[in-house]
């Protein structure tokens, strides 16, 4: 039996993800709760943002994945991409007067995470070129090290916001970014045998101007041009425009098919509406339920009050313990010759999803008299949702890649990410709109009423939620042979 090890630098990548995660979601906990308590925006601005926010993190990895191909190869663009982050959330511990920082800061963030996203896991598919037997663990170790940053994050971050301030907790998610840049430059020679600069591509001109120059040139352009959109509040349109790309993109694979392909993008076609409705609803826990959490949830416990943003460290802790269950659980069945198919899967996934949105409806129905209810349904609930992701995408891809119509595996993968992404974080936010109160000063003038709205939106996500599981019984049993 062989005895391959994973390469050198597979510690170095699961750092600088780690820490990546630490970042992107140490201050994503803080930023609904920044916006209303310190910025003292309204809930529907609020809302707004942070929904344009986490819907254009998903749009630029596709240009950052073609500049890494063409320009600078994945190390590189991994190493700027951690570095405009870092510079993104320095920006942010900096306090100001003015709302231009932290559109910059988030823009900062929004085209970092473009060059860093796709690329470390494409830099982490490269050291495993000769070892394929074991680069599924690879992986698997990546994303038990990348959940975990994001389950340390919300509370270093919480902690930190909570007891000196909120551009400290910010600065603690940048620090976190920079250290892991700092470890992974520190692996340069773990990564020899990757693919390196693309020199002659960068030195080539266009209009006597050299394509390094360019490049630069862009970085700056873009920063600003996502600050002008988060200001204006212009995601929508981005959107729009990504969706006709994608709309057409397909129909191009379409057009390419023979007939079972044909039936294969239909397929998946019902995986992205069902991922995207999916993605829509679990994203309200950054948002409506955050809030609901801040204003509505009793916090204490045994003297000591829980910050709201600790809640955040729920679902990466479902995902991680849950992981291994989920994988323990398919390792079981196929002893016995059970493969459950696609549909049952993305069942399983909604009927965790319903049951999660089940308990927090119930939390905001108690809330209702007296303005406050335990934490213990909101927790149990959002570990329900979060085990319910095990289901979602990692299915869906899966089945993409099994099906792959017209050998576009990756074109269509990609859109599911935009679509289950982008469009779904712009959908979630719209949602949480819904849940909007007044607030004078940060603050909500009646905690009853704030409960009822939140409980009107929670309990509408929960009847779709059951209604989508339900169709998913459904189709499966007209769809046996159709689907796999």
């Amino acid at each position: 039996m062989s005895n391959i090890s994973h390469p050198r630098g597979l510690l170095y990548v699961i750092s600088v993800q780690a820490w990546e995660y630490f970042s992107y979601y140490g201050m994503r906990a803080l930023l609904i709760l920044y916006l209303t308590k310190q910025l003292l925006f309204s809930d529907a601005h609020a809302y707004a943002l942070y929904g344009a926010y986490t819907s254009l993190v998903y749009v630029t990895p596709i240009i950052g994945g073609y500049i890494a191909d063409r320009y600078l190869g994945n190390f590189w663009s991994v190493a700027i991409g951690a570095l405009l982050m870092v510079a993104g959330h320095t920006v942010l511990s900096f306090p100001t007067s003015g709302h231009s920082t932290l559109y910059i800061a988030l823009a900062l963030i929004i085209v970092g995470y473009g060059f860093f996203k796709t690329n470390s896991s494409c830099l982490l598919g490269e050291l495993y070129h000769d070892r394929e037997s074991i680069r599924d663990s690879g992986f698997s170790l990546s994303y038990v090290g990348a959940n975990l940053g994001a389950f340390l994050a919300p509370i270093a971050t919480g902690y930190f916001a909570e007891t000196y301030g909120w551009h400290i907790g910010f600065g603690i998610a940048g620090l976190g970014m920079f250290a892991g840049l700092l470890v992974f430059l520190s692996g340069r020679n773990a990564f020899k045998d990757v693919a390196g600069l693309k020199k002659e591509a960068l030195s080539a001109k266009t209009a006597g101007i050299s394509h390094s120059m360019l490049l630069i040139a862009g970085v700056i352009l873009s920063v600003a041009f996502f600050a002008v959109i988060l200001a204006q509040l212009w995601a929508g349109f981005v959107l729009i425009v990504i969706g006709i790309v994608s709309l057409f993109l397909m129909g191009r694979i379409y057009a390419r098919c023979d007939v079972q392909g044909k039936k294969n993008i239909w397929a998946i076609v019902l995986f992205m509406m069902f991922g995207t409705l999916f993605w829509a609803f679990d994203q309200q826990g950054g948002s409506s339920i955050t809030l609901f959490i801040e204003r509505n949830v009793n916090k204490d416990l045994f003297g000591f009050n829980i910050p709201t943003s600790f809640y955040q460290s729920i679902n990466p802790f479902a995902v991680i313990f849950g992981g291994a269950l989920v994988a323990w659980a398919w390792k079981l069945l196929a002893r016995f010759n059970i493969q459950p198919k696609t549909l049952s899967k993305l069942g399983i996934g909604f009927l965790f999803l319903t049951a999660g949105f089940l308990l927090i409806n119930i939390a905001s129905r108690l809330a209702m008299h007296s303005g406050h209810t335990s934490m213990l349904w909101v927790t149990i609930g959002l570990g329900l949702i979060g085990l319910a992701e095990m289901f979602i995408d990692p299915v869906a891809l899966a089945a993409i890649t099994r099906l792959n119509p017209a050998n576009s595996t990756g074109t269509l993968a990609g859109i599911y990410m935009l679509v289950s992404g982008s469009i779904a974080n712009f959908v979630a936010a719209w949602i949480a709109t819904a849940t909007a109160v007044t607030t004078e000063d940060g603050k909500v003038q009646s905690l009853t009423q704030a409960a009822s709205s939140y409980h009107d939106v929670f309990h509408t996500i929960f009847l779709i939620a059951l209604s989508a599981f339900i169709c998913l019984i459904i189709l499966k049993m007209f769809t046996k042979k159709l689907l796999p």
